[in-house]
């Protein structure tokens, strides 16, 4: 159990009221502006005269572009101006100051979670005109230790996503280690889950475990409490075209960016503006497009399918201009891939080596090919007549599928050249389905220039069919005949509202709902007992077969399981600037409950 969180295992539902106690206040105090959260960023500057000297009672006007929401301020006595709980988003900057030439600074860049520090001269009024410029971004944040970097909508956007997963380009940020993405990979691929076996999957952040970062959805946390991968959800995943964009926090943030030891994820969909604007995309790859595998290729097997359509639309504007916006996307996805590899517990394509047995699978004849031999740690030798093979060995080499074809195939190549227990290999492939469709809505009202609401909503249903899945204690199947459907919802929904009591009181309160249902089927061509072996029936062992033979074949049925993880998260964040100092004071509540319907356990936890 990791230490962002307490948890209780039990078997009857947990008492909610002990909940209550467990509100924590987290109060963080900095000399220089701090006045941002995991969904906003900030501003702040000084004013100077041509001399260096400070200026105060400057008239400060901050625009934000994509509404047209224009926030006011002064400097104070020592030429500070602060903005505070700011929208990720470009904005422009006005000064007026009676003596001096009006400034006018464009297109400046407020990233997630950063704070911007300014500081610019004014010139006399003896000057005609007005000062106008453009700002860069800064290089080192002064205002923070945090570690970290920005990806902007236009990286993510820009840069190639196979599987159209944000998370696949997070290792832009120094510190961060993911897989080489595959770009064969099932459904939305697997770097952004928490890695519970040997795989490519999972995000690494200063060598931290995987299921140790924290990611965070318009300022609510959006974290698999459980981290078991696909067994419980993972994550939500946006489409590329719904981001504004996301930073990945490395390390020495504070305490109001979530209760993990890896990394902070904080991502921020897009909103409405004053202005309709709108796209409609198709993504689509095919197998006509691809080269063959090389080890299909060197068993002489045809190219396998991957057929994957990507398609929808986005749409935002004005309902009610500079009063009440919208932003909405929908994304489907439907993907058949007999391709994949390298994904925990999940594959399409796998490769087996075996001795080299043939058709005639009589005990004669495999007493003939492995008579006098033992196995690896001694025991009887085959009789050469194969009348001392086990039964239901025999009972197992000889099961057909239902297409006809044999268990444990025959193998495609033989290398004499081999030792004799692996001269054999095959490939097999069989296509997986990978279906899912994701829509979003954010809307945003101003009842007035101090107080804004927003509302974002994220919900995605995906289906998908593993033809070679693994389990807990079998991580990697390699024989057809075990197919396993998986199923995963994810609901997203969170209120917020920000309000300024004056030019230096400012607050934020957010309320979010997460919750993620999942459901997992197993099946199988036979059970032991029609082989002859007695199973166990406590864990259904007997119709949950997995048979590993290290070095060769291996079977696995999924784990049958339906799972819900529900999420209560209540933020309030209060900001105060005085002078050169930024006091930021917040609470933040989170209950959470993980529930597995087919047992009586459950887990809970809250921070």
């Amino acid at each position: 159990m990791d230490g962002g969180w307490r948890g209780t295992l039990h078997r009857r539902p947990a008492n909610r009221s002990t909940f209550l106690t467990l509100l924590a206040l987290a109060v963080v105090f900095s000399s220089v502006s701090s006045g941002q959260t995991a969904a906003t960023g900030a501003l702040s500057g000084k004013v100077l005269d041509p001399t260096g000297a400070e200026v105060p009672n400057a008239e400060i006007q901050l625009t934000y572009h994509q509404t047209g929401d224009a926030d006011a301020d002064s400097s104070d006595s020592a030429g500070s101006f602060h903005f505070l709980l700011l929208p990720p988003g470009s904005y422009d900057l006005q000064v007026n100051k009676s003596g001096f030439a009006p400034f006018h600074l464009a297109n400046i860049n407020v990233p997630v979670t950063e704070t911007v520090r300014l500081e610019f001269h004014l010139r006399l009024a003896s000057v005609t005109g007005s000062v106008q410029v453009s700002s860069d971004a800064a290089m080192v944040q002064t205002d923070t230790i945090a570690l970290g970097r920005v990806v902007n909508q236009t990286a993510v956007t820009g840069l190639p996503l196979v599987t159209r997963n944000f998370a696949q380009i997070a290792d832009l940020s120094p510190g961060v280690a993911t897989g080489v993405s595959n770009a064969g990979e099932l459904g939305a691929g697997g770097t952004a889950l928490s890695q519970i076996d040997k795989s490519n999957d999972g995000l690494f952040v200063h060598g931290a475990r995987s299921y140790d970062n924290n990611f965070q959805l318009d300022g609510i946390s959006v974290s698999d409490v459980q981290g078991s991968a696909l067994a419980s959800g993972g994550i939500p995943i946006p489409n590329p075209d719904a981001i504004q964009e996301f930073k990945v926090q490395t390390g020495l943030y504070d305490a109001s960016y979530g209760r993990y030891g890896g990394a902070n994820v904080s991502v921020v969909t897009k909103a409405g503006t004053n202005s309709y604007h709108g796209s409609i995309f198709e993504f689509f790859r095919n197998d006509a497009l691809n080269a063959n595998d090389y080890f299909l290729n060197r068993t002489g097997q045809p190219r396998p399918p991957l057929k994957q359509n990507q398609f929808g639309f986005d749409i935002g504007g004005p309902i009610k201009r500079d009063k009440l916006l919208f932003f909405g996307s929908y994304q489907g996805t439907r993907q058949v891939n007999a391709v994949a590899s390298g994904q925990a517990r999940t594959a399409c394509t796998v490769s087996l080596t075996t001795p080299p047995i043939t058709n005639d699978r009589s005990a004669a004849a495999l007493g003939r090919l492995f008579g006098g031999m033992s196995g690896a740690l001694g025991g009887a030798a085959v009789s050469p007549d194969g009348s001392n093979i086990n039964p239901v060995a025999l009972e197992l080499l000889n099961f057909k599928l239902s297409d006809g074809s044999y268990l444990i195939p025959t193998p495609q190549t033989v290398n004499p050249a081999q030792p004799f227990a692996s001269q054999g290999f095959s490939t097999l492939s069989q296509p997986c389905h990978y279906d899912a469709d994701q829509f979003l809505i954010n809307a945003d009202y101003f009842p007035s220039s101090k107080s804004r609401f927003s509302f974002r909503s994220l919900s995605t249903n995906s289906n998908q069919l593993v033809t070679f899945p693994g389990n807990g204690l079998n991580q990697a199947g390699n024989l057809a005949g075990f197919p396993s459907n998986v199923t995963g919802d994810y609901r997203v929904i969170s209120i917020s509202h920000t309000y300024a009591f004056s030019s230096n009181w400012l607050n934020q309160a957010r309320f979010g709902y997460v919750r993620t249902v999942g459901n997992t089927t197993a099946q199988a061509p036979f059970t032991w007992s029609d082989l002859g072996v007695a199973a166990g029936t406590m864990n259904q062992e007997n119709a949950l077969v997995s048979l590993n033979v290290l070095g060769s074949i291996s079977f696995a049925s999924g784990f049958p399981r339906q799972f819900a993880q529900n999420s209560f998260v209540i933020t309030d964040d209060l900001s105060h600037v005085a002078g050169k100092h930024t006091i930021q004071t917040g609470g933040h509540l989170l209950v959470c409950k993980t529930t597995l319907p087919s047992s009586d356990w459950d887990r809970s936890c809250s921070s």
